[in-house]
């Protein structure tokens, strides 16, 4: 038995449960116990632990649902997993249900991980946490797995009262509680929690670079994504029957006597864009865009750069939407009758802009970022990059901690392998946008 401990971030316990299930010997048994779990998390697990199942290898999952540590989505995903499910909780005041561990079992070998980390991207990754990983050689060390496992045995085989299988009736309780909360509400909980240390110093405390999670798996996107984009063409169908009903009341008018008075229905495209709530989020740590025209069609147009809705949208927090944009309105209306007033969402946070191989092209400024409501587009413009690039290059957006400016925006001209690589990380557009991008 070998017994090594794990000082996160430095070492990250999510990247050792990577390698224990995707190792050659593959896993027979897989145990995660954890107090809180979030979807990103889950999700980037989703697709190895169904390979196993696959491969007959047992999968049991136990969370608990105390704190608000576990949204509604994530119980919701994981009730269609081909997987053991129980939820934990006691009703008992005063009383949480708080272990994290993990077991990978195979033929040869067994590992444990135990320590302070949840099934969350912090973590796995992020935070500092404490771990101990306990390894086991098989058969020989049978005995000693076995009393582990025991001992761990109220978690591993979680019973009523307390612990229960996640079945369809047992999920539509939890999703109709109220102290459950969704992804939305955890959410506004983080921010109100940020909000709340606005204007206090920081020189109080020290800082320190740590390593973040890994690149977001393609499959963990693609499911946020399309959450999020079939919201949005639900929204656009209201849209749509909002814009024919007025069309239709209008028609009306012009045909009615003469100083008779009808109220035209107000257009739902009039709802603020900051009303709306995704069902669900990553939190990236980078976007990649293929660029369209950088120039502008005519020395009046910027060469503005727009920014898909459903990247917009299923990373809220990495855009600063819509907490840092202040609305604006610009009375001049468009030429056509009934033409509307211009309505922004702006914010001009500072951005770096290089070029990757060009050191010469470096700096910081200023850049509009905004909120198009009049035609539902999210657009940020830079002077020097529609300078600097061409239709097709690749940039990479980052946001920044400890730094001097807020994002930093690197260029990858088409032909560059650095362009190659960041390219393979996108996915080509969807209906809704034809633009080609992708996170990491």
């Amino acid at each position: 038995m070998l017994v090594n401990f794990l000082a996160q971030p430095q070492e990250q316990l999510g990247v050792y449960l990577h390698a224990a299930l995707n190792a050659p010997t593959v896993p027979t048994c897989v145990t995660i116990v954890s107090a809180f779990a979030s979807l990103q998390a889950v999700l980037r697990l989703k697709q190895r632990l169904y390979e196993l199942h696959a491969a007959s290898a047992r999968i049991r999952i136990v969370v608990g649902v105390d704190m608000g540590g576990t949204s509604k989505e994530v119980l919701k995903e994981l009730a269609t997993w081909p997987a053991e499910v129980f939820v934990f909780k006691n009703r008992k005041s005063g009383v949480t249900f708080h272990p994290k561990f993990y077991i990978v079992e195979t033929a040869h070998y067994a590992e444990i991980f135990l320590g302070s980390n949840n099934l969350t991207d912090g973590g796995l990754y992020g935070n500092y946490e404490g771990a101990v990983r306990v390894t086991y050689q098989l058969p020989a060390e049978a005995i000693q797995l076995d009393v582990a496992k025991q001992q761990l045995n109220k978690f591993i085989e979680p019973t009523l009262p307390t612990g229960r299988r996640l079945d369809e009736d047992y999920l539509n309780l939890l999703v109709a509680r109220s102290d459950i909360p969704t992804d939305a509400d955890s959410r506004e909980r983080r921010k109100a929690a940020r909000s709340a240390s606005d204007g206090v110093s920081d020189d109080v405390f020290g800082y320190e670079v740590t390593p973040g999670p890994p690149k977001l798996p393609m499959e963990v996107q693609q499911v946020v994504m399309a959450a999020v984009r079939h919201q949005l063409d639900q929204l656009d169908a209201q849209k749509e029957r909002a814009r024919r009903q007025r069309k239709a009341v209008e028609k009306q008018a012009i045909a009615s006597a003469a100083g008779t008075s009808i109220i035209l229905p107000e257009l739902e495209a009039k709802t603020d864009p900051r009303s709306f709530v995704p069902v669900a989020q990553i939190a990236p740590v980078a976007f990649y865009l293929e660029l369209t025209m950088t120039k502008g069609s005519s020395g009046k147009i910027p060469g503005e750069q727009r920014i898909p809705l459903e990247a917009l949208n299923a990373a809220q927090d990495f855009w600063g939407w819509p907490d840092n944009y202040v609305k604006s309105i610009n009375p001049r209306k468009g030429d056509a009758p009934g033409g509307e007033e211009r309505v922004y969402f702006n914010w001009k946070p500072k951005w770096r802009i290089r070029s990757v191989g060009e050191p010469e092209k470096d700096i910081v400024q200023d850049i509009r970022m905004y909120f198009y409501q009049n035609s539902s587009d999210f657009r940020f413009h830079s002077g020097d990059l529609a300078k600097w690039a061409q239709a097709g290059d690749m940039v990479r957006i980052t946001r920044c901690e400890n730094e001097p400016y807020v994002y930093e925006c690197v260029l990858a001209v088409d032909g560059t392998l650095q362009h190659k690589a960041w390219k393979a990380l996108c996915k080509p557009g969807s209906g809704r946008s034809r633009r080609v991008f992708g996170f990491s």
